[in-house]
């Protein structure tokens, strides 16, 4: 019985990381269909070494770890179907007002272009922290990297995207 109410727990906990792991893969792979493959295949990974699974340990680095390597694994093949960006992944959040959202929505279409336009290095590290909430010890975990390495990476990729933001900006008035 015990069994089966950890089990439970494990496959809600899977459930939300695999939803947000998702934006992550989508972003690394640049293919809606790719990236439902990559979380699928992370998650029955896990799901399978399930006996491994120390209960009081987080989950949330090992999977995007998981992910991260099977997205890798996915781009080293060149079996890819590259067609988009997250920019054409729909919004979550709408209002009452039809123009704020447009121009919410504009704004975060020039944030994903200009996302899209970093190296991929400083594209993962940004997803892994702004978009999957990710802590500077679990992104160490997940890029095998020291914590102190993750951060002036993540400084100088948000810098960088805040340059071309700025660039981006200054372009458009």
């Amino acid at each position: 019985m015990a069994e089966q109410r950890w089990e439970s727990k494990l496959v809600q906990a899977l459930d939300a990381i695999g939803r947000r792991g998702f934006a992550f893969a989508f972003q690394m792979l640049g293919n809606r269909d790719d990236a439902l493959d990559a979380v699928q295949s992370s998650l029955t990974s896990i799901w399978q070494g399930r006996e491994r699974i120390d209960p009081n340990r987080d989950l949330k680095p090992w999977f995007y770890r998981v992910l991260r390597n099977r997205c890798i694994d996915m781009m080293r093949s060149g079996r890819l179907r590259r067609s988009a960006s997250l920019e054409h992944e729909p919004s979550d959040a709408a209002s009452s007002d039809p123009s704020q959202d447009a121009s919410r929505a504009e704004e975060l279409a020039r944030l994903r272009r200009e996302l899209d336009r970093l190296p991929e290095e400083m594209q993962e590290i940004i997803m892994l922290r702004d978009y999957n909430d990710l802590s500077y010890a679990e992104i160490a975990e997940v890029l095998e990297v020291p914590k102190g390495t993750v951060m002036s990476r993540l400084h100088r990729a948000r810098s960088a995207l805040r340059e071309r933001m700025l660039a981006s900006e200054s372009d458009h008035e």
